[in-house]
């Protein structure tokens, strides 16, 4: 099926019918609370009804009056939901029956005035069978052809009624729900008519059983959506939307194949039938299954069959398959084969209604199809959601105490669902089957303590934190291996109710398989029973569910021990569809790729710490868990710092006064007596191996303080505050990246860390080999890498010479990367500008990998040579850029390769692992200076040159000088020593007086522009003779001028690199006419004043001035000069608009202070800065 067209057939649909039938409770009398005036409610006469003026039938009243009813009791949005759904499940299913020939054209047009067949029938004196009163009251309205709607309504609801099939599996409607079928459910592009003439769906489509249940999961998507955008618990009636999810069809049929399919053929394993060929999903064991372990049974009848979360029947209508085509083997009749199915094999549970009633449909249809007698629904399958009644209490005492604790447990069936577990002695079960027939509670507990065979299922997906209050007291009492998920629970429910050597298949998230939430139900699985085969799916199953968050496998479990009996595992994981995967199933054989892995022990995975499901990991692997300690046993790894409000409390470091922040600290001690604020602070960070991602800092004043009586903040492991440490982060969507940090460091729960590490240098470089990347897969092949993984990573150590020295150099390569970039604490320099005194000699890769051993402890040290001005080419340096970083990108890829090759030597892993580094994997030059194409880097010189027009604004700033390296002014209130000019390449630089500076047109009229700044800058710094090709060269490399760049990119790229915190803020009007600057750390509350005054006011008269001249010509004006005084017209008016704005700011003298960080201050000067978002 094409599902993306159904998907849109279904949402159309729903958006249709809620608006008509939204717009007819209106015409009703009801407001969007559900309300009515007094004068808009029917009054009952004398054998009719007064309404708006009109006199209808006595029954309008009643229908109005139940309306009224059930909107007061349920709401307005409840009532109109349900009814928008019975109409399009009604009109959906009668279109299904009449495409398979089941029923006569209902909904069809006879006629070009889109008159409907049933009408164009009654008309014709051809009633469907309704009782009188209805009848009268159609009799009436076919006096009135212009109410052909009404007549519609009234003989389809009579219709539906008479029709056994949709009588019996869908129930009455409401007789309410008459008065609510859509005015407008006639007209061109109403419902009939998408529902008529759709191109969403075909004739084949509308054969398929499953037609109604995809359509379902798509009415309600949307549902769904709201139901996951609400924080908090799923209450009762949103557990369906939220857990409702269409199976692939592939998979179903590998579930049943392999439950049903495979016990049928242990118990008749000379059947001359080619079952092989035709369940092209059955996995054949590597051995046959031992006798002992056969699940045997006396006649096909005796095979009982479960789905306990059916949802709309898509797994049961597969059984019904397979099923019908063993009793049609056997020689049984077609009708013969469906009755016992129906009555004898199949039985599905679900706690939706809506979703049971389309199970009903869809095996009804599918027996329908095999033999059309059945389409007087005289026999139906078993399928069971939630009662509405309860059990009577029998007469006999002993008996009425468990029957009160069954309807006891009943009242939350809604919640609770097919996890119900009810304890009947034989003689209280004996009683409840006397109620079957009667009553739909007994059903469902008879049901719910049968034994079956095989259980094939998908089941719904909900996290402990989801559950409602019901749901989750119950799931922590009967459920303690899986209370994590409701889909563990399930696992465990599936176990229950199978019988010794019973099967059931499965669908759900692989979550179960690693995680260390799940360890108690894998240990119990593995000790008890045997996983006989598994489709290890990962992410991409659901074509519907985009991304990499859900991630399932598909497996078959026998209840029995696994003995010496291996399992079978298909690694699909690589899958990039659905589609994708089912081709790599069926052609596991052919494909280079390792995806078959036959006859797997079980206690294999028990040799792991945790016992994860690490079916592909080789024995040489598995040794290394068993001969070496685990990394819990000599290190201390430890989840950290859990602030409760991180808006709060944590900063970026260049958001704060850089005098504020205690760098270096070797204890909590040492940070308390330094009477400091802020302190570097581990937040995990993006993927970076061997050192970065130093970029917040948090607020620890007094031994922190304030944190510590911050309610809901966890302080976690105090005593490895501020000492160095291995780490990683929580969230790791590639490969292993671990880094160090030196002393000084506060870490976060996101940023997990390791203490009291023996050899740190030496286990750093093991820890980002690619062995440790494979075994972390073992051990959680999600997204994230927690500290319960870490703990359970084999200790490892290389003794081989240079082993240390190279994991130092590519600490010291990383190191020297992040400091290169201003967003580094250590920044020192631009580094183009710190290449101008280097020579070839310099550059060669000899000088350049020394240089990291020089700056493995500490900064680069940058030399200036003031004495002899110098003249040198932009375009030389950034060559010389290349080809330093090029050896250090590559440097570091080949010590990376250097390591794995060490290390796989010295475990002999050869015939396991390459030592093969993908450039991709290299972690520097993150800033998008470089990007990885046909395995070669391409640079990307604009960037390089972004990052030197940046390093110019922090010049002109005062935030760094030319002549000293790192941080200059990067605090409030500078001194007028700071402030002072200085000499650098025999120029004198000037720092701005007030650090604001304007972004705007070289017309402006502003000496201290940005882009007449920017030559100034180039020929200071690279000297005057090369100034022009200078400036030509950057333009050439950005596309576009200087002055385009500083007015419309700048600001965009300085908040990208600043994280969306900017250290300078950008006033501007509302098109930008008019832009200005301000360095943050050199605000004062004074600082909109002096740009209004300063900029604004002087701006706005150099437009009037331009204005005044071409005025004065007004009549000689060409067509490009009365353009220019329009759009100069329309300036002065947008600067003068944001003037009054500015003023109003400026009167207000709004102090900053830079502790609140950037989000907080700049929300203090409202519109007149450029939004951040």
């Amino acid at each position: 099926m094409d599902t993306n067209r159904l998907k849109k057939f279904a949402i159309e649909a729903r958006n249709i019918l809620k608006a008509g039938i939204a717009a007819k409770l209106t015409s009703l009398g009801f407001d969007n609370k559900g309300e009515v005036a007094e004068n808009l409610r029917p009054q009952l006469l004398q054998g009719g009804t007064l309404w708006n003026g009109r006199t209808l039938s006595e029954g309008f009243f009643h229908q109005w009056m139940r309306l009224y009813e059930e909107v007061q009791a349920k709401g307005v949005n409840e009532v109109y939901e349900q009814a928008a759904y019975t109409w399009f499940n009604r009109l959906v299913a009668i279109r299904i029956l009449q495409k398979n020939g089941l029923c006569e054209p209902v909904s069809t047009y006879a006629d070009s005035a889109h008159t409907p067949q049933i009408v164009n029938q009654a008309r014709q004196g051809l009633f469907p069978p309704m009782e009188e009163a209805s009848k009268r009251h159609l009799l009436e309205l076919l006096d009135d052809d212009t109410k052909v709607t009404e007549q519609f309504a009234v003989l389809l609801v009579a219709w539906c009624h008479a029709n056994p099939i949709l009588q019996r599996c869908f129930g009455t409607m409401e007789d309410y729900t008459e008065l609510l079928l859509p005015a407008n459910i006639l007209a061109e592009n109403g419902f009939i008519d998408l529902l008529n003439h759709t191109e969403f769906i075909t004739d084949e489509e509308f054969r398929s059983p499953e037609l109604i249940g995809w359509l379902y999961q798509f009415y309600i998507s949307e549902r769904k959506d709201e139901v996951f955008a609400k924080k908090g618990k799923f209450e009762a009636d949103e557990i369906p939307a939220a857990t409702q999810i269409f199976t692939p069809n592939w998979i179903v049929k590998y579930m049943v194949q392999n439950t049903v399919g495979r016990i049928y053929l242990d118990n008749n394993p000379y059947t001359t039938l080619a079952y092989k060929e035709k369940w092209q999903y059955l996995v054949e064991p590597a051995e046959p299954t031992p006798a002992e372990a056969i699940l045997h049974y006396n006649e096909l009848t005796d095979l009982k069959v479960a789905d306990l979360a059916c949802g709309s029947g898509h797994i049961l209508n597969e059984c019904f398959d397979l099923l019908y085509d063993l009793y049609i083997t056997e020689g049984y009749t077609r009708v013969e084969a469906i009755t016992h199915i129906f009555r004898d094999n199949l039985t599905g549970i679900d706690l939706d209604p809506r979703a049971q009633q389309l199970s009903l449909f869809a095996l009804t249809l599918k027996a329908c199809q095999r033999d059309h007698s059945f389409a007087d629904a005289h026999c139906l399958p078993r399928v069971l959601t939630m009662p509405k009644v309860q059990l009577p209490l029998p007469t006999d005492t002993r008996l009425a105490v468990e029957i009160d604790a069954v309807n006891t447990l009943l009242k939350d069936a809604e919640s609770l669902g097919s996890i119900m577990k009810f304890d009947l002695t034989p003689a209280a079960r004996e009683w409840v089957v006397s109620l079957v027939a009667e009553n739909e509670a007994a059903a469902l507990v008879i049901a719910l303590t049968e034994r079956y065979d095989a259980l094939v299922m998908n089941p719904p997906y909900m996290g402990g934190g989801n559950m409602n209050e019901a749901l989750s007291k119950y799931v922590k009492k009967n459920y303690e291996d899986g209370k994590t998920d409701l889909f563990s629970v399930f696992m465990e429910v599936a176990i229950e109710r199978l019988k010794v050597h019973g099967l059931y298949g499965m669908i759900n998230m692989q979550s179960w398989m690693f995680l260390s939430s799940f360890e108690k139900l894998r240990k119990t699985l593995l000790d008890n029973y045997h996983i006989e085969n598994m489709l290890h799916l990962g992410p991409r199953t659901f074509d519907e569910l985009s991304g990499e968050v859900v991630q399932n496998t598909a497996f078959v479990v026998a209840k029995h021990s696994s003995s010496s009996q291996g399992g079978t595992y298909f690694r699909l994981v690589d899958g990039k569809c659905c589609a994708d995967k089912k081709q790599m199933f069926l052609h596991a054989a052919e494909l280079e790729a390792k995806i078959y892995y036959p006859n797997v022990p079980q206690a294999n995975f028990e040799k792991i710490p945790g016992c994860p499901i690490g079916y592909w990991v080789s024995e040489k692997i598995l040794t290394r868990f068993a001969r070496n300690l685990a990394l819990s046993a000599v290190a201390k790894p430890c989840v950290g710092l859990q602030t409760a409000d991180n808006a709060r409390f944590l900063r970026y470091w260049h958001e704060v006064n850089l005098e504020k922040i205690g760098f270096g600290m070797k204890s909590a001690e040492e940070a308390k007596e330094s009477g400091l604020k802020w302190f570097p602070y581990n937040k995990g960070g993006n993927q970076r191996r061997w050192y970065g991602n130093q970029t917040h800092v948090v607020n620890w004043e007094n031994d922190g303080e304030e944190i510590k009586s911050f309610k809901g903040a966890v302080i976690r492991n105090p005593d490895c505050y501020f000492k160095s440490s291995l780490s990683w982060s929580d969230i790791s969507s590639t490969s292993n990246s671990f880094k160090v940090y030196p002393d000084g460091f506060i870490f976060d729960v996101c940023g997990m860390s390791c203490f009291n590490i023996p050899n740190r240098i030496n286990l750093l470089g093991v820890l980002n080999t690619k062995f440790i990347a494979v075994v972390a897969k073992i051990l959680n092949p999600t997204m994230h890498f927690q500290i319960g993984d870490f703990k359970k990573l084999p200790y490892l150590k290389i003794d081989k010479d240079g082993f240390n020295n190279l994991v130092s150099q590519n600490i010291a390569i990383s190191k020297l990367d992040w400091d290169s970039h201003e967003t580094s604490w250590d920044f020192q320099q631009n580094e183009l500008i710190s290449l101008i005194d280097l020579t070839e000699q310099d550059l060669t890769t000899e000088s350049v990998t020394a240089l990291c051993s020089t700056t493995a402890q500490g900064n680069a040290v940058i030399q200036q040579t003031d004495e002899s001005p110098h003249a040198i080419k932009l375009q030389d340096l950034v060559e010389r850029y290349h080809q330093k970083w090029n050896t250090l990108f590559m440097q570091l890829h080949s010590n990376e390769e250097e390591l794995n090759r060490q290390f796989i030597d010295i475990y002999g892993l050869q015939d396991e692992l390459t030592p093969d580094v993908s450039l991709n994997e290299i972690t520097i030059l993150q800033q998008e200076e470089v990007s990885i194409e046909g395995n070669a880097l391409k640079w990307h010189d604009e960037v390089i040159l972004k990052q030197l027009l940046s390093y110019a604004v922090g010049v002109w700033m005062g935030r760094y000088r030319l002549d000293k390296p790192g941080l200059h002014i990067a605090h409030p209130h500078p001194i007028v020593d700071e402030l002072v000019p200085y000499t650098y390449n025999g120029h004198t630089i000037e720092i701005d007086d007030d650090g604001i500076f304007p972004l705007m047109a070289a017309d402006s009229g502003f000496t201290d522009n940005a882009c007449l700044r920017t030559a100034q800058f180039v020929s200071d710094v690279f000297g005057a003779e090369h100034q022009v090709e200078n400036l030509n060269y950057i333009e050439h490399t950005l596309g576009k001028t200087i002055e385009l760049y500083w007015q419309k990119d700048f600001w965009k790229d300085h908040k990208k690199m600043y994280q969306n915190r900017p250290i300078y803020w950008l006033f501007a009007s509302k098109k930008g006419t008019f832009q200005c600057i301000a360095y943050l750390h050199r605000m004062t509350p004074y600082t909109p004043e002096r740009i209004r005054s300063k900029y604004l006011l002087p701006f706005i008269e150099t437009l009037s001035r331009k204005i005044a001249d071409l005025t004065t010509r007004a009549v000689d004006l060409s067509t490009a000069e009365r353009k220019k005084l329009d759009i100069l017209n329309k300036q002065l008016e947008e600067c003068r608009e944001y003037h009054d704005r500015l003023a109003v700011v400026a009167e207000q003298v709004i102090p900053l202070d830079l502790d609140d960080g950037v989000v907080v201050n700049y929300a203090k000067l409202g519109d007149v800065v450029a939004k951040l978002k």
